[in-house]
């Protein structure tokens, strides 16, 4: 018969002693491995969040405010919680079921995830892709998806400690677990990013942490039911992960180690995405060379020089439509291309023709500019991340004096800048940084868009096109460059952007934010 210490607060405790220092002898090795694996499925699934998160709301910094933010405060929650509790119930099985119960729940998150976000978006249809839907949006998915699992494995470092220390070297101990724990977060840090989101997808990483996380939870309890809890874990990969996002005439979708990347047709236009779909990368139109928006007018840039071109650099190749353009008007350049992402480049060639004879090279714009291999009479900029933000180390002043040195004597800089207005400070300050390494900066408003191109010489660029130069297709996008290119003058409101200092996506993020207020 089993003795009950059931009312006896002393004979009770002496029983938990004994039962924890059974946990002692079997767990210490356990402790620690414990402690490496969900400190990594921590980092690893903060990580997915920025990713699962993209094809909704992207990735400006309020989503990644959001996501560190949330994170934060989960752990935060679980590490006053978990000292609460263990200093209660020091039981190694109570944790262990609160961590099963997490990585189950991360189990079935993948599967969740997308028809929750679409739910969610019905609720906030009136925002659109505003900058409250993308902020409030994501916060809430971030609150309600990911907060739970992080606040139970928030718990298991002072849980972990308050067991183990009973051997009596509480600093020593706590010292192991935070720093075993760290080392599991650099393995979640890496691993996701540079081996698992690039091969198996951002859904499919999920459930690998989590199922990693569950069967070394279950190995804990020690018996048949580990077994068959093990086994349990698998079942998630046995069902096929839901696409992240349906979007009507999708052709094509991936992810890359940069971004979730679609291909998608509307009628005869093609569009290249990245992320929320908020904006486009690429358009091409299957039935005419040119587009109607501001890619139509780099095909004027060779007939703005003195003398014919030989060759053209464009940063920032995406889908290759600005590439296809000009090799179109203009076989005779040689056209070299910059594309950091190399699913991108693939996409290029297989779902938007891009020409066999453009040289494409897998690097970032800053250092292919920096190694200055070649002179360029032609340098077009126009690489975005988010559809919206210039990446700021390639609108500071240390960068274009670069591409001066990249560009002939009497070489053009042009660059597409997304604004507002004429006198939104990006376009202001991007403007104001040209003027101090290029003698002449013009500017052009791209008819019913935010788009501005930007031109920028040390000599004087004459947009009366020569005559017969410019074939029927070009007529109307020259006469209106003829008409309303204008030149930027110095505007000391805005400081010049730098290395040390270019707050593009603070700028961008407030010049939405204003446009919201207004609207």
């Amino acid at each position: 018969m089993t003795k009950s210490f059931k009312g006896d607060p002393e004979r009770e405790d002496v029983a938990h002693q004994d039962t924890a220092a059974r946990e002692m002898k079997i767990s210490s090795l356990y402790i620690y491995v414990l402690a490496f694996f969900s400190g990594m499925c921590i980092m690893a699934v903060e990580l997915c969040a920025s990713r699962l998160m993209a094809p909704f709301f992207g990735t400006s910094t309020f989503v990644w405010t959001n996501i560190i933010g949330v994170i934060m405060i989960a752990l935060s929650v679980g590490y006053f919680v978990g000292g609460k509790l263990a200093d209660r119930k020091p039981r190694l099985h109570i944790l262990l079921k609160l961590l099963m119960a997490s990585s189950a729940f991360l189990l079935v998150l993948p599967f969740v995830a997308s028809p929750f976000v679409r739910w969610l978006s019905t609720l906030m249809r009136n925002f659109n892709s505003s900058f409250s839907f993308i902020f409030f949006g994501s916060l809430s998915v971030i609150t309600l998806l990911f907060s739970p699992p992080i606040v139970v494995m928030g718990m298991t470092s002072p849980f972990l400690i308050r067991i183990i220390a009973r051997s009596g070297h509480v600093g020593d101990s706590a010292g192991r677990i935070f720093g075993i724990s760290t080392i599991g977060s650099v393995l979640g840090t890496f691993l996701p990013i540079l081996v698992f989101i690039p091969t198996l997808g951002t859904a499919t990483t999920i459930l690998f942490f989590a199922a990693v996380l569950f069967v070394v939870t279950a190995l804990g309890f020690a018996n048949r039911k580990a077994v068959l809890l093990c086994v349990a874990a698998a079942v998630p990969f046995l069902f096929p992960v839901p696409p992240m996002r349906e979007i009507p005439g999708k052709v094509y979708s991936t992810e890359s180690a940069y971004q979730y990347i679609e291909v998608f047709d509307i009628g005869s236009t093609r569009y290249l995405v990245y992320n929320d779909a908020a904006g486009f990368q690429t358009v091409a139109n299957k039935r005419s060379v040119f587009t109607g928006l501001y890619y139509d007018y780099y095909s004027l840039l060779p007939l703005l020089l003195e003398a014919p071109p030989k060759g053209a650099l464009i940063i920032g190749m995406g889908g290759g439509i600005i590439a296809n353009q000009i090799y179109y008007f203009y076989p005779e350049i040689g056209i070299d291309a910059v594309e950091i992402d190399p699913k991108v480049i693939e996409i290029a060639r297989t779902y938007f023709a891009l020409v066999d004879t453009v040289r494409v090279f897998n690097q970032d714009g800053r250092i292919f500019v920096n190694l200055g291999k070649r002179k360029y009479d032609i340098v077009i900029i126009d690489a975005y991340t988010q559809q919206v933000y210039i990446p700021f180390h390639l609108t500071t002043l240390e960068f274009f004096s670069e591409v001066k040195r990249g560009l002939t004597g009497k070489g053009i800089l042009a660059m597409n800048v997304s604004a507002a207005r004429d006198d939104s400070p990006i376009i202001r300050s991007i403007t104001n940084t040209l003027r101090l390494v290029f003698d002449h900066v013009y500017q052009l408003r791209i008819p019913n868009s935010v788009d501005n191109l930007v031109l920028a010489s040390d000599r004087i660029i004459d947009f009366a096109f020569p005559v017969g130069a410019v074939g029927k297709e070009m007529k109307d996008i020259a006469q209106y460059s003829r008409q309303f290119f204008t030149e930027s003058t110095y505007d000391g409101r805005y400081k010049p952007l730098t290395d040390d200092r270019a707050p593009i996506e603070h700028m961008v993020d407030w010049e939405i934010l204003k446009q919201l207020i207004k609207g």
